[in-house]
């Protein structure tokens, strides 16, 4: 299955800010309560299509609008 693009760069542009500020995936995942890190990191890959609420709780997580985070 081909992976969608749109999802590996909202998940790459997690994964970098998550790294800019120093935290690991559990660390983010507690932040913006995600059930666990294995999710996160399956974000992260582009793996899984999120839902638009955990989109929100990781932008909040980390004060980050949608447009800081990826280029609409």
């Amino acid at each position: 299955m081909k992976k969608d693009e749109d999802l590996i760069v909202i998940g790459e542009a997690v994964r970098l800010e998550r790294l800019r500020r120093h935290l690991s995936q559990e660390q983010l995942s507690e932040l913006a309560s995600i059930p666990n890190a294995q999710h996160l990191g399956r974000i992260e890959k582009g793996n899984i299509d999120m839902r638009v609420s955990t989109l929100l709780k990781i932008l909040r997580a980390l004060n980050l609008k949608l447009e800081d985070l990826i280029e609409l």
